[in-house]
This record gives structure tokens, sequence and C-alpha cells, in this order.
């Protein structure tokens, strides 16, 4: 018999990915008996696709909610999801991350093992998805970093990737949950993960513990999530500028970008081309034919 104490939440945002989130949803079933008991709780924020109808219908094996919301951000969603979840332990995963059939159980054996903690388990690439060696080698460097975690035991802040990772729900509870003036998602999962460190509760990195992104991204993708990340990167030092430490060569105001090599200059211009010139294309796709 399992106790309440041994529940864990699941809470998965989502906008407008059905496809990709009824599988996520579908690889929870398959989660060997040492992750149960759980519950899911699914926090769409907004979507305009079928997810409301499709998840309205969907059954699955274990405890199952969904709440809707309008469109104010992951972070708001997935508050709103902590404020329905019961089980001491939240997971919070994403909605493109395929959960590996022990991703509960590890989860689980972590907190178990250290106690109150938070555990950041790894989102490795989907083998249906390929990607150019570059683009990889990029995402791997700048989104998923976790080959530059040195101390397992010992994680910074600023890997606080919460597309897989875990945690008491009473510390959560306790730091207010996520700041809902990150309307986007990026860096709410950051700030959160700083106000969390500042607090006292320890990180641990079990690198087993996976997730399988199924989600397609080019440079294009990169390019604008790079820019986005900075953005919410400096809202976050203006709300913890004692975090700026933690982050060199950030620019000032008044700063101009400076690239020494003439080739780096033209082909960052060559590339503001291409981006125009198919944007312009998309736009025009649009219109109706005269």
């Amino acid at each position: 018999m399992h106790s309440a104490e041994d529940l864990i939440s699941v809470i998965i945002p989502t906008c407008n990915r059905w496809e990709v989130l009824r599988q996520v949803l579908c690889s929870l079933d398959e989660q060997e008996s040492e992750g149960w008991p759980f519950e899911v709780i699914v926090a769409d924020d907004g979507s305009a696709d079928d997810t409301p109808a499709l998840l309205a219908r969907s059954s699955f094996s274990y405890p199952f909610d969904y709440l809707r919301q309008d469109r104010r951000g992951p972070a708001a969603a997935r508050n709103a999801a902590l404020r329905k979840a019961a089980g001491r332990i939240i997971l919070f995963l994403n909605d493109d991350c395929l959960a590996a059939p022990d991703l509960l159980a590890r989860h689980r054996r972590m907190h178990r093992r250290f106690g109150p903690s938070t555990v950041l388990g790894r989102i490795a690439w989907s083998p249906g998805i390929e990607l150019q060696p570059e683009v990889r080698a990029l995402i791997d460097r700048y989104y998923f970093p976790y080959e530059q975690i040195s101390d397992h035991e010992n994680v910074s802040f600023a890997f606080f990737i919460t597309g897989n990772l875990s945690l008491p729900r009473s510390w959560l509870l306790k730091a207010g949950g996520f700041d809902e003036d990150f309307h986007e998602a990026s860096c709410e999962d950051i700030e959160l993960g700083y106000r969390l460190y500042k607090s006292g509760l320890p990180m641990r990195y079990d690198p087993e513990a996976l997730a399988y992104h199924l989600h397609q991204l080019d440079f294009d993708d990169l390019f604008e999530r790079q820019k986005k990340f900075a953005y919410w990167l400096a809202v976050f030092l203006k709300k913890h500028p004692q975090a700026k430490a933690y982050y060199a060569g950030l620019p000032t105001e008044n700063e101009h970008f400076n690239v020494p090599k003439s080739e780096c200059l033209q082909l960052l211009l060559k590339y503001a081309a291409y981006r125009g010139f198919k944007e312009a294309l998309r736009a025009r796709a649009k219109e109706p034919s005269s």
C-alpha cells in the first residue's frame, strides 16, 4: 500500500502542442512500478488548437487533471497546477519531453536518499529527431548544458531547468511559486531556482533520470531563443542584482556590440539578410492571391 506521502504530482504546462503532449502523457502510462503512485496535472496556457477538447476526453491509468487559463505564460500555468497538486513531491515536465520508463522511479529514489532537495534530471534528444551537428552542439552548450555540471551533489541555480526537475511541494509553496512577471518561457525557472538556492534548498543532478526532447530546432529557433533568454535574464538581474556575479560579460545599457573580425561581421549581416528575405516570403505566402 502507498501512503499519501509517496505521491508525486507531475505538472506539465502546455500551449498548442496536442500531438506531442499526447505522446508525453502516454509515456507516463509506461512508468515502472517503483515510480507509482503519481498524478498528472496539465495546465493549458490558452491553447487555440484541439488541446482542450481532446484533453477533456482523455483518460489514463494514473489520476489525471486538467486546467485551462487565458494566455499568461508557463510560470502562471505551473502555479495554477501547483495549487491543485496533492503530492509531497512536484515533478515539472515539459510538454515536449517524453518520460523514460524509470523517470519517476529515479526521482523518487533521489528524494528518499537525500531528503529535501531539488533533483535535476537530464533532457536528451529523442532518437527520432535529427539535428545538424553544429546546432546540436550549440543547444548542448546554451540550453541543455549538463556537461558543465562539475559537482552532481551541489548544482548551481543556473541549471534549474524545469523541463525535468522535481522538488518538495512545501518548499515551492514557501517560496511563493514562480514569479508571474515572467510571462514567457525564459528565465522564470532560473529566477525561482535562485530564490530556492538563497533559502538553502540544495540541488542534485541524476544524469540517468531521463526525458527525451521531442522538438525539432534549427539555427533560426536558437537565435530567437537566445535573444529572448537575454531579454528575460536582464529582467531577472534587475530583480536580483546580486546574481550578476554568476554571469560574466554582460553588456551595459549604452555599450555597442563589437566583433573584432570583419568575417564575423559579414556573416552577421548575411544572416540578417537571410532572415529578412525568409520573413518576407512567409508574409507574402499568407496574402490572398490576386
